[in-house]
Protein backbone atom coordinates (compact mmCIF):
# COMPACT_ATOMS: atom_id res chain seq x y z
CA UNK A 1 0.00 0.00 0.00
CA UNK A 2 1.74 3.31 -1.31
CA UNK A 3 0.92 6.35 0.97
CA UNK A 4 0.79 9.83 -0.55
CA UNK A 5 3.09 12.38 1.42
CA UNK A 6 2.27 15.07 -0.59
CA UNK A 7 0.49 16.60 2.09
CA UNK A 8 3.53 15.87 4.51
CA UNK A 9 5.62 17.26 2.03
CA UNK A 10 3.85 20.94 1.84
CA UNK A 11 3.49 20.99 5.44
CA UNK A 12 7.31 20.58 5.79
CA UNK A 13 8.17 23.85 3.57
CA UNK A 14 5.35 25.52 5.25
CA UNK A 15 6.87 24.96 8.73
CA UNK A 16 10.43 25.39 7.16
CA UNK A 17 9.06 28.81 6.16
CA UNK A 18 7.57 29.61 8.92
CA UNK A 19 10.78 28.70 10.88
CA UNK A 20 13.08 31.35 8.74
CA UNK A 21 10.83 33.87 8.77
CA UNK A 22 10.89 33.75 12.85
CA UNK A 23 14.57 33.21 12.74
CA UNK A 24 15.16 36.03 10.34
CA UNK A 25 13.14 38.54 12.57
CA UNK A 26 14.89 37.30 15.77
CA UNK A 27 17.45 40.34 16.66
CA UNK A 28 20.19 39.05 17.72
CA UNK A 29 19.71 35.23 16.73
CA UNK A 30 21.86 35.04 13.65
CA UNK A 31 25.07 36.58 13.51
CA UNK A 32 25.25 39.79 11.17
CA UNK A 33 28.23 39.87 8.44
CA UNK A 34 29.61 42.93 8.25
CA UNK A 35 26.55 44.63 10.01
CA UNK A 36 23.99 42.54 7.33
CA UNK A 37 21.80 39.68 7.88
CA UNK A 38 20.92 37.02 5.49
CA UNK A 39 17.17 36.75 3.69
CA UNK A 40 16.59 33.68 4.47
CA UNK A 41 13.21 33.51 2.38
CA UNK A 42 15.00 33.91 -0.78
CA UNK A 43 17.56 30.87 -1.20
CA UNK A 44 14.54 28.25 0.52
CA UNK A 45 11.78 29.84 -1.78
CA UNK A 46 14.57 29.14 -4.77
CA UNK A 47 15.60 25.68 -3.51
CA UNK A 48 12.02 24.59 -3.26
CA UNK A 49 11.50 25.87 -6.88
CA UNK A 50 13.86 23.96 -8.39
CA UNK A 51 12.21 20.70 -6.73
CA UNK A 52 8.64 21.14 -6.95
CA UNK A 53 6.37 21.67 -9.89
CA UNK A 54 5.51 25.03 -11.56
CA UNK A 55 2.29 25.29 -8.93
CA UNK A 56 3.86 24.56 -5.99
CA UNK A 57 6.31 26.42 -6.67
CA UNK A 58 4.23 29.62 -7.48
CA UNK A 59 2.58 29.29 -4.43
CA UNK A 60 5.63 29.15 -2.16
CA UNK A 61 7.41 31.93 -4.18
CA UNK A 62 4.29 34.25 -3.19
CA UNK A 63 4.33 32.88 0.66
CA UNK A 64 8.07 33.87 1.32
CA UNK A 65 7.87 36.95 -0.75
CA UNK A 66 5.17 38.33 1.18
CA UNK A 67 6.81 37.16 4.51
CA UNK A 68 10.20 39.12 3.14
CA UNK A 69 8.29 42.45 2.56
CA UNK A 70 6.44 42.32 5.86
CA UNK A 71 9.79 41.45 7.31
CA UNK A 72 11.67 43.94 5.52
CA UNK A 73 9.47 46.60 6.08
CA UNK A 74 9.40 47.38 2.76
CA UNK A 75 5.77 48.13 0.73
CA UNK A 76 4.17 45.08 0.38
CA UNK A 77 4.25 43.45 -2.95
CA UNK A 78 8.24 43.83 -4.13
CA UNK A 79 9.45 40.81 -3.09
CA UNK A 80 5.85 38.77 -3.22
CA UNK A 81 5.98 39.84 -7.04
CA UNK A 82 9.61 38.83 -7.77
CA UNK A 83 9.99 35.43 -6.41
CA UNK A 84 6.55 34.56 -7.20
CA UNK A 85 7.60 35.05 -10.99
CA UNK A 86 10.73 33.50 -10.40
CA UNK A 87 10.08 30.68 -8.63
CA UNK A 88 7.69 29.75 -11.44
CA UNK A 89 10.01 30.02 -14.32
CA UNK A 90 12.89 28.69 -12.31
CA UNK A 91 10.50 25.45 -11.93
CA UNK A 92 9.81 25.34 -15.70
CA UNK A 93 12.90 25.57 -16.59
CA UNK A 94 14.08 22.94 -14.09
CA UNK A 95 10.98 20.72 -15.45
CA UNK A 96 11.92 21.40 -19.16
CA UNK A 97 15.45 21.59 -19.84
CA UNK A 98 18.04 21.29 -16.21
CA UNK A 99 18.12 18.71 -14.24
CA UNK A 100 17.99 19.64 -10.40
CA UNK A 101 21.64 19.34 -9.12
CA UNK A 102 23.81 21.47 -6.65
CA UNK A 103 25.62 23.00 -9.04
CA UNK A 104 22.15 24.34 -11.33
CA UNK A 105 20.70 25.45 -7.93
CA UNK A 106 23.74 27.09 -7.42
CA UNK A 107 23.93 29.07 -10.49
CA UNK A 108 20.78 29.44 -10.85
CA UNK A 109 20.85 31.15 -7.13
CA UNK A 110 24.06 33.26 -7.83
CA UNK A 111 22.19 35.01 -10.97
CA UNK A 112 18.63 35.55 -9.28
CA UNK A 113 20.24 36.85 -5.42
CA UNK A 114 22.15 39.31 -6.59
CA UNK A 115 19.53 40.58 -9.20
CA UNK A 116 16.92 40.37 -6.27
CA UNK A 117 18.95 42.69 -3.71
CA UNK A 118 20.30 45.09 -6.28
CA UNK A 119 16.69 46.10 -7.34
CA UNK A 120 15.63 46.65 -4.03
CA UNK A 121 18.70 48.89 -3.22
CA UNK A 122 17.53 50.63 -6.52
CA UNK A 123 14.13 51.09 -5.68
CA UNK A 124 13.97 51.78 -2.15
CA UNK A 125 17.18 53.51 -1.83
CA UNK A 126 18.71 54.78 -4.85
CA UNK A 127 15.44 56.25 -6.49
CA UNK A 128 14.17 57.23 -2.92
CA UNK A 129 17.48 59.78 -2.90
CA UNK A 130 18.86 58.11 0.25
CA UNK A 131 22.34 59.95 1.05
CA UNK A 132 25.33 58.12 1.03
CA UNK A 133 24.33 55.00 -1.08
CA UNK A 134 27.19 53.62 -2.00
CA UNK A 135 28.73 53.35 1.33
CA UNK A 136 25.27 51.57 2.47
CA UNK A 137 25.51 49.18 -0.19
CA UNK A 138 29.42 48.53 0.27
CA UNK A 139 28.79 48.38 3.61
CA UNK A 140 25.91 46.32 3.98
CA UNK A 141 24.40 45.38 0.57
CA UNK A 142 27.64 43.13 -0.81
CA UNK A 143 27.72 41.22 2.33
CA UNK A 144 23.77 40.27 2.38
CA UNK A 145 24.42 39.15 -1.17
CA UNK A 146 26.70 36.64 -0.56
CA UNK A 147 25.19 35.64 3.28
CA UNK A 148 22.04 35.26 1.64
CA UNK A 149 23.87 33.51 -1.27
CA UNK A 150 25.33 31.21 1.08
CA UNK A 151 22.67 29.51 2.71
CA UNK A 152 21.48 28.32 -1.01
CA UNK A 153 23.10 24.79 0.22
CA UNK A 154 21.70 24.10 3.58
CA UNK A 155 18.19 24.81 2.08
CA UNK A 156 18.72 22.93 -0.96
CA UNK A 157 19.75 19.92 0.94
CA UNK A 158 16.84 20.36 2.81
CA UNK A 159 14.78 20.52 0.72
CA UNK A 160 15.54 18.35 -2.08
CA UNK A 161 16.01 15.43 1.25
CA UNK A 162 12.28 16.38 2.14
CA UNK A 163 10.99 16.09 -1.93
CA UNK A 164 13.22 12.58 -2.22
CA UNK A 165 11.56 11.06 1.11
CA UNK A 166 7.86 12.15 -0.17
CA UNK A 167 8.43 10.62 -3.71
Amino acid sequence: MKVNYTFFKYFAYTLEILILYVIQGTPNFVPELFGSKPLFLIPAAISIASVENKIPSLVFGAVCGLLLDIGTGGSIGFFAILLTVICYAEAHIFKKYLVPSFVSVFIISAIVIPCIICLYFFVFYILTGTAECGYIFVNHYIARIIYTLAMIAPFYLLNSFISRKSD
